[in-house]
């Protein structure tokens, strides 16, 4: 009869260590699929704030950025198109940070414009003389801003002011 005994009770050691162990492994897999798309989720968005920071400094003259209705107008100064200026719109159309680079002459028509990253939405405004807000909204939903003041202010934002607008954002 203890043989018997012996082998039941090696088998149900058994059967609770394989089912432990598909227990651990089932609740990494689900820990690591929210993880992996937490991630992705926060890069999309951070790298399309990135993008438009980056885009700022690239463009950085005095007078060059300007926030207009909810989009980011960034003037080229006799370039690409000899000496007639170029602006650089960054904006949101269908979904997807859009840009469009087109002559200061030509007609702003935001179907014209490269998809660059999947948005839901994009806003640029500006906070005081030589600070703007950039805010994106990514495809789940999730939102980051950016406060940006270029260097090439006419006058650098006194501290006080860059402290008021920083505490002014929700």
């Amino acid at each position: 009869m203890r043989p018997k005994t012996d082998f039941l009770f090696t088998l149900a050691l058994f059967t609770l260590f394989a089912l432990t162990s598909l227990a651990v492994v089932i609740t990494g897999a689900d820990v690591y699929q929210s993880v992996t798309s937490s991630m992705e989720r926060s890069y999309n968005t951070r790298t399309a704030l990135a993008y438009v920071a980056e885009k700022i400094r690239q463009n950085d003259a005095a007078g060059a950025v300007r926030a207009e209705g909810g989009l980011l107008c960034l003037t080229q100064y006799g370039a690409p198109y000899g000496e007639e200026n170029a602006c650089l719109y960054i904006y949101e159309y269908d979904g997807w940070l859009t840009e469009l680079l087109i002559r200061e002459s030509q007609e702003f028509r935001p179907e014209d414009g490269q998809r660059l990253l999947e948005v839901s939405s994009f806003r640029a405004e500006q906070k005081a003389e030589s600070l703007y807000e950039i805010s994106i909204s990514g495809a789940e939903g999730e939102t980051v801003s950016l406060l940006i003041s270029p260097y090439s202010a006419a006058e650098p934002l006194p501290q006080q002011e860059r402290r008021q607008a920083v505490a002014d954002q929700p």
